[in-house]
Order: C-alpha cells, then sequence, then structure tokens
C-alpha cells in the first residue's frame, strides 16, 4: 500500500490528459480551426478555457476555441454592409459554418455564449466562442454575444490565461494540479452548484507562499474556497460580469458548507497520514471516488 501522500500525488498525476489525449486534441482542434478560417475568414483564432489553462482534467469534457471574427468599437453591437450582427446571428453564423464542413454531423448547439459540436470518434467536444476584438488602449478587450439577452459581454481569455500562470507560480506550481483535484471532486459530488472557473478563480488568491505538500496545500485551499464562495467573484480581467452573476444566496450556502466539510475532511487526513493511514485513505476515497487508488 502506498503512503498517503505517495497516493494522493498518484491520484492528482492520474487526471493529467495522457500524450495521446493531447495529440487527439491538437489534431482534432487544428480540423475544427481550419473549418472556421476557411469558412469565416477570422482575425485570429486560439484555445481558451481551462484546457488552454492547463486546469482542464480527464475525462476532458470540452475545449474551449476563442474565434476573433473582427473589429468593433464599444459599447456593444457590431455592423456590418449588410446591417447590424446581434448576438443570436454570429452564433448562428458559426453553428452554419459547422454544419456544412460536417454536414451528416447532428447540428451543432447554440449556446448561451458559444456553438457546441462534438466528435464521436475522438470523444472531443468543442465549445466555439465567436468575438470581436476592441480596440481599447493598453489592454486587449473582446465582445462575446449572450444568446438569452442578445447583449454583448466584455472579456479577455488571455489575461485570464496570464492570472492563473501567475497564481500558480505564487503556489510553487501546486495551484493547478490541487485545483484539478479540487474539479474531480466537484464532479465525484456532482450536486455541488459550483461552475468549474468560478472555483478556478475564486483559487487565485489561496496561496501567498507554497504549500507543504498536496496534503496541506489541499486543505488550506479547500478552506480557503469555502470562505470565499461566500462572497462576490469578479471577472478577474475585471471586463464582465461577476463569475458568479448566476449564483441564489441559497446555492452559494450550500456550496460553502460542502467546501468546508472537504476542508474539514482534509484536516482529519493531514492529522491521519502517518498515525492511522488507513483511515485517511478512506476519507480520500469517498472524497474523490474510484479514481484514487491505495496502491
Amino acid at each position: 500500500m502506498w503512503s498517503v501522500r505517495e497516493a494522493l500525488e498518484r491520484f492528482i498525476q492520474s487526471l493529467e490528459l495522457t500524450d495521446k489525449q493531447q495529440q487527439e486534441v491538437t489534431r482534432q482542434q487544428e480540423a475544427v480551426r481550419e473549418c472556421l478560417i476557411h469558412r469565416l475568414k477570422p482575425l485570429t483564432t486560439f484555445l481558451s478555457g481551462s484546457y488552454s489553462r492547463n486546469t482542464a482534467i480527464r475525462p476532458l469534457h470540452d475545449v474551449d476555441l476563442f474565434v476573433v471574427l473582427g473589429e468593433t468599437a464599444p459599447p456593444g453591437g457590431y455592423s456590418s454592409g449588410s446591417g447590424s450582427i446581434t448576438a443570436d446571428s454570429v452564433l448562428k453564423q458559426v453553428r452554419k459554418a459547422l454544419q456544412e464542413q460536417w454536414p451528416n454531423k447532428d447540428l451543432p448547439i447554440l449556446q448561451q455564449h458559444s456553438v457546441h459540436i462534438g466528435f464521436e470518434g475522438s470523444g472531443i467536444e468543442f465549445d466555439v466562442v465567436p468575438a470581436y476584438s476592441v480596440p481599447t488602449p493598453g489592454q486587449e478587450v473582446f465582445l462575446i454575444p449572450e444568446r438569452e439577452t442578445g447583449n454583448w459581454v466584455r472579456s479577455n481569455p488571455r489575461l485570464h490565461q496570464e492570472l492563473s500562470k501567475e497564481a500558480n507560480e505564487k503556489a510553487g506550481k501546486k495551484l493547478k494540479p490541487l485545483l484539478k483535484a479540487i474539479k474531480h471532486w466537484k464532479r465525484n459530488h456532482d450536486s455541488t452548484p459550483l461552475r468549474s472557473f468560478h472555483l478556478e478563480v475564486m483559487s487565485y488568491s489561496a496561496f501567498r507562499t507554497p504549500p507543504r505538500d498536496y496534503v496541506d496545500g489541499l486543505e488550506l485551499l479547500f478552506s480557503h474556497l469555502s470562505q470565499q464562495v461566500l462572497q462576490p467573484c469578479p471577472d478577474p480581467a475585471r471586463l464582465g460580469p461577476n463569475v458568479d452573476q448566476r449564483m441564489s444566496a441559497t446555492q452559494r450556502g450550500a456550496a460553502h458548507e460542502q467546501l468546508k466539510g472537504a476542508a474539514r475532511q482534509m484536516g482529519l487526513v493531514r492529522e491521519e497520514c502517518d498515525v492511522n493511514p488507513a483511515s485517511a485513505h478512506a476519507r480520500l476515497v469517498n472524497l474523490f471516488g474510484e479514481f484514487y487508488r491505495k496502491g
């Protein structure tokens, strides 16, 4: 049987995408990009979301692809020679391009900010986010459509990537591995109302210095998140709406209790890992499910 610390480290490593999976994602996203470049002639395309920030976990659910279709000026809509382009119409434009490229697939799904398309052979799914760049002195700003309201939301996923990297460096490069464990905990307890990006943004302020190891790190991070979730969570780029804008007071309270309970369990794991490893292993199995193995 592995020690508790070794088993926890092996569990976190098991959440990483394999080289084969990485290669398949690269192959498939290049195919989607080529389709969009050929049919929409965007200014640029780049990966965004958790995959681009290296916080995605196995099994990989989706990959976000940002497609900058043109330039516009604040505050909102985009006009062309043929008239105004609405949030709904630009999403349908992306869906049309994907459907024309893969006519035998199910119709790509219109979502709040993106168009979703999946590939059965590889199992990889993509959320394609159309955007327009906003000429802004001193910073990079994009407008993305919000289908439900018809509004255009300001965002900067590249700044999200930078902030994620900075927070990970401050934590001695332990934040992203710890965050992947917590994302897996979220999947294992699917009743939690927390979104993955919300968890990630709250984690940026968790560590001023690196934690001693993953046991201590998880206890500290769960505890930090349990307090942070009680407060509003602004967009880390300070451009768009709060990350938790759709979270109700009831959901916030429920998330607080779940995170606090997980922190309490990790505290007991820390106390027991050397004197009662069997009990500590059992607590970790309860937190993380069958992905966690004792050896």
